[in-house]
């Protein structure tokens, strides 16, 4: 029987994170909880949590708790790394410089460093401060502030220095309309799923919104 699983993907980011926190951080990171899931954001590669969102200690009921249990409580458990499992698939540099990029947010986190706003989607300043600071680029979008990272050539030189190359498991996009034809002259319609930009095609085309680098999703 031919059978898969996640554990050596979820090993190889926790290696990943280990090399990454020593290279680039100075080990000064707290081991996060790493994770692959679906991409419940329509576009977003991974996220780091701003909390403490898993814990080994039984639930709390935060509601009979003094204000001094609760904050006690907030500082308990780890931080989440996710990297979103449809993008696996993407060359092994770019998910390094995924993981980095949510590494600098955990970074600022830990800091009390305040570098995202609109519910975490813009980037400011003060995040590509620290993130050029850490092996990448950060450029800025029209949308999303300097969201836009890329390893800087010390990074993309130690990235290749890896042995891991690539990932043997990915979550694949649901396959829609498989079996139908549509006729060549028929309008589809593509939105950005992250900025809602919209383009139109005759046929079935993959893009990349150039804003947001993710790719246009038909509308059906």
């Amino acid at each position: 029987m031919n059978e898969q699983s996640l554990k050596p993907v979820i090993e190889q980011l926790e290696k990943l994170f280990s090399t990454f926190n020593s290279k680039f951080f100075n080990d000064e990171l707290q081991k996060p909880v790493i994770t692959v899931s679906p991409d419940t954001t329509k576009g977003a590669y991974g996220w780091c949590t701003a909390w403490r969102s898993w814990s080994n200690h039984e639930p709390k009921d935060f509601v009979n708790m003094t204000p001094e249990e609760v904050e006690a409580a907030k500082n308990e458990g780890f931080y989440e790394i996710n990297l979103c499992a449809e993008h696996l698939a993407r060359p092994f540099n770019e998910i390094c410089e995924t993981l980095i990029h949510e590494m600098v947010h955990l970074l600022n986190i830990q800091n009390g460093v305040q570098d995202t706003s609109r519910s975490g989607s813009y980037h400011n300043k003060k995040y590509k401060e620290i993130a050029e600071q850490h092996g990448l680029i950060a450029e800025k979008t029209p949308k999303y502030g300097y969201s836009k990272t890329t390893l800087n050539e010390a990074a993309k030189i130690f990235v290749e220095s890896l042995q891991e190359k690539k990932y043997e498991l990915y979550r694949r996009k649901e396959f829609k309309g498989v079996g139908s034809k549509k006729s060549s002259s028929s309008s589809r319609k593509y939105v950005c799923p992250m900025c809602g930009c919209i383009i139109r095609a005759t046929k079935e085309v993959h893009v990349i919104c150039g804003d947001c680098e993710v790719e246009f999703e038909e509308e059906k």
